[in-house]
């Protein structure tokens, strides 16, 4: 066998291992986002279904109700509309850090949304 023959599990490995991992995104479903609770058996839920959710929802210039209306309620109130507001994606898929989805809205609209590993 020539050297590069010898090569090849070790090149096909990390592409098939990379390739798994990254299959970890599903379709965003409302009813099961606001009904999240974070157990082995759906950890990863919500932090699986951010990307569809910001990729495939037209969410800025949503009003704070209409963004409720989607995402559930959270314990950050929005008062004067002018206000940041989180909810919990649960473990994020590398190391051990907990993710974070926060969305800003400034008179009442929303005008920026991020997902945050920290």
């Amino acid at each position: 066998m020539t050297p590069v023959m010898n090569c090849k599990p070790f090149l096909i490995f990390p592409l098939l291992l990379l390739l798994l991992i990254s299959c970890n995104d599903i379709d965003f479903n409302s009813e099961q986002w606001k009904n999240w609770e974070e157990k082995e058996s759906n950890m990863h839920m919500r932090w699986d279904m951010v990307d569809d959710l910001m990729n495939n929802y037209d969410l800025v210039g949503k009003s704070i109700l209409e963004t409720e209306q989607l995402l559930g309620s959270t314990e950050e109130k929005c008062d004067d509309g002018n206000c940041r507001i989180y909810y919990t994606l649960g473990p994020c898929r590398s190391g051990i850090d907990y993710g974070s989805l926060m969305i800003q809205f400034k008179k009442g609209k929303l005008t920026h949304i991020e997902r945050h590993c920290n």
